[in-house]
């Protein structure tokens, strides 16, 4: 492709993206999927975990939204063990990988700040999240958490989305639960129907 033919494709694209000035209103319904990815590196014991899902709902009024939606969440582990043979003094070292897939779903709740340029939209919300549907919720009472983050519109109906998510386990530390908390950057694509 010569020169020219590109600067005619990118002005195109800088009209069709620039004139996009929309954002949600009471009523719009609102498809997302986004992703997420934890690896640990530089120890014995490898733990990667990656989930992808959706999200859908209506927006209640101009600024809040309720909504659900499915995810798949890929877990690999990978432990280290040590072997000592006392006889021969040696010490032999095998790994074990187990890889686990789980479906589970969120609900959440946001409220948006609904801006003037009308592409940029920062928002705040909360979410209850379960990971496994393969345990009851009398085992694993899922985890809850806020985000806040902001969504670009660059086309009428179609966002980018970025957020950072603070979660903390429902279940207690003496039945398996964990102190503290996590914290998750999440990239998603919206969609307005």
């Amino acid at each position: 492709m010569n020169s020219s033919k590109l600067l005619y494709l990118a002005i195109l694209l800088l009209i069709a993206f620039g004139s996009a000035s929309a954002q949600q209103r009471k009523g719009d319904v609102e498809l997302q999927f986004y992703g997420t990815y934890f690896q640990t590196v530089g120890t014995d014991e490898t733990f990667g975990s990656g989930t992808i899902g959706g999200k859908i709902g209506p927006w209640v009024t101009d600024h809040f939204q309720i909504g659900m939606g499915p995810t798949l969440t890929i877990t690999r582990m990978t432990e280290t063990s040590y072997n000592f043979n006392p006889v021969t003094f040696q010490v032999t070292t095998s790994k074990d990988t187990k890889t686990t897939t789980t479906f589970g779903t969120s609900i959440f709740m946001i409220y948006s700040f609904l801006t003037g340029g009308g592409k940029w939209v920062p928002y705040f919300g909360a979410q209850w999240f379960k990971s496994d549907f393969n345990k009851p919720i009398s085992e694993d009472k899922g985890s809850a958490g806020l985000n806040a983050g902001v969504k670009y519109f660059f086309a009428k109906k179609t966002a980018l989305d970025f957020s950072v998510n603070y979660g903390w386990d429902l279940n207690p530390v003496e039945e398996g639960g964990t102190r503290g908390g996590t914290l998750l950057f999440v990239f998603g694509l919206s969609f307005l129907l």
